[in-house]
Order: C-alpha cells, then sequence, then structure tokens
C-alpha cells in the first residue's frame, strides 16, 4: 500500500526508541510513519463525516506507548486527551514515562537525564539525543495547551478498569500477534478480539474509529461495527472500524 498521508518519508530519528523516548529489554517499537498515517487516516474519515474538534486518542494494548508518544508529538494540536492501557505492569510504567514526555516537565526531566549522562560518560550518542531532546521540547513549548494524559493497568478484554473512560473518539490498537499469553486469562485469539471490541463500544463517541493492527490474514468482524477497510503494510493488516448507529 502507498502512504496516503505520511506521504513523505521524512527522518524520525529523533523519535527513535531509546534515544530520548525511553526503552527497556523486551519493549518494541512501532513504526513512526505508519503511526502517523494511521492516525491520520481515522482522523480524516471523522473531518470528512463533519467532526473537525480536539480528539481523545485511546490504546488499549499501548506497550511502552511508542506510538502514541509519536502521535502526540506529530498531531498534538489535533488531540485534547491521550489514554493508554495495557495488561503488564512493567509496560504500562514504560508507557507512563513515555507518556510524560508530551509535557513541558517530563521533556525537561528526560533533558536533565541525558546531561547527567553526558556528563558521566561523553558519548556522542547522548549529545546526538540531547540535540533532539531539545527539538521535542520545541514542539511542546509552542503549544498553547498540554494533552491530558492518562495511563492505567488494565485488561481491554475484562474492562474492569475502563468504565470511567467515555467519548473517546480514535482507536489505535496494535494487538498481540499470536502470543496468546498477552491475553490475559483468554486462550482464544478470536474471542479476545471480540472481547476488546465488546469492551470499545462501551466507550467511544458517536464520533469514533477504530484501527485495529494485526498480523496479515487475521478477520475483524464484529455486530456493532462495520468495516471502512482494511490495508497492509509489511507484515502488518490495519482494519479501520467505525460503530453501527442504532
Amino acid at each position: 500500500m502507498n502512504y496516503r498521508f505520511a506521504k513523505e518519508n521524512r527522518d524520525y530519528t529523533d523519535y527513535s526508541s531509546g534515544r530520548v523516548f525511553y526503552n527497556q529489554k523486551g519493549s518494541t517499537a512501532f513504526p513512526v510513519r505508519l503511526a502517523s498515517e494511521i492516525y491520520q487516516l481515522c482522523k480524516s474519515i471523522l473531518i470528512n463525516q463533519g467532526f473537525n474538534e480536539p480528539c481523545v486518542v485511546y490504546d488499549p494494548c499501548c506497550g511502552g506507548a511508542y506510538s502514541l508518544t509519536s502521535i502526540g508529538y506529530l498531531h498534538g494540536n489535533e488531540i485534547s486527551e491521550i489514554y493508554a492501557s495495557d495488561i503488564d505492569e512493567v509496560a504500562i510504567r514504560l508507557a507512563q514515562k513515555n507518556l510524560n514526555l508530551l509535557t513541558r516537565d517530563g521533556i525537561n526531566e528526560r533533558i536533565k537525564e541525558i546531561n547527567i549522562m553526558i556528563n558521566e560518560f561523553d558519548k556522542i550518542s547522548h549529545l546526538e539525543a540531547l540535540e533532539s531532546a531539545m527539538k521535542l521540547k520545541n514542539i511542546i513549548e509552542k503549544r498553547e495547551k498540554e494533552i491530558e494524559i492518562k495511563c492505567f493497568l488494565n485488561d481491554i478484554t475484562n474492562n474492569e478498569n475502563s468504565n470511567n473512560l467515555d467519548n473517546i473518539n480514535i482507536v489505535i490498537a496494535d494487538l498481540p500477534y499470536g502470543d496468546i499469553t498477552n491475553w490475559g486469562c483468554i486462550n482464544n485469539e478470536d474471542e479476545a478480539i471480540r472481547k476488546l471490541l465488546d469492551n470499545i463500544s462501551e466507550i467511544i463517541s458517536s464520533n469514533s474509529v477504530i484501527s485495529i493492527i494485526t498480523r496479515n490474514k487475521i478477520k475483524i468482524q464484529h455486530e456493532n461495527f462495520k468495516k471502512i477497510e482494511r490495508f497492509l503494510i509489511g507484515k502488518r493488516q490495519i482494519t479501520i472500524l467505525q460503530p453501527l448507529l442504532h
């Protein structure tokens, strides 16, 4: 598939995992250009349907929140709130640190950490990280209002901790690629996806778009949603859904 929105294959080095964004062993990063493409596609659908207000974005399988943090920097002027949840406590701690980088306090704290590493190790990589961090800080400082961030532990197939969420406009969920252990207590992938969509249907706005990222040939369907489109980029399948109006 050709990119329709993130057409320019620009340099996303400033958003690299482990440069300014935090990383840890076992965590995986999501391609920044693809994250931007998916967000812009979802937002364009809403705009074409007459909704052009600052939106609420939620990732119920956020991992380290690399995609959400990237989206927050690239498109934050269009976003009022970012919500992130995951079943893994370690992942949520990492996600919180990364999403905090979307705040003035968070990016300033990261710059302090990088400066300490420069003084201690005097590595070129740390100087490059500082340069990237200053660019990211400049993005944040130009904004009139910070994005509201909420990061919490939750199994979206159970959804005990999502009851206080509502009016979500864009859901971007990168699902576990067949690793059933990541689905918690549900040992059937199709059932896990159904439960996920059951619970998402309860917290989204009437103006909403859902993007489900899976490996290829995973069938995504649910009686509460209509399929808008499906496309492949590399080994990833992206399915775009919207709620059915009742």
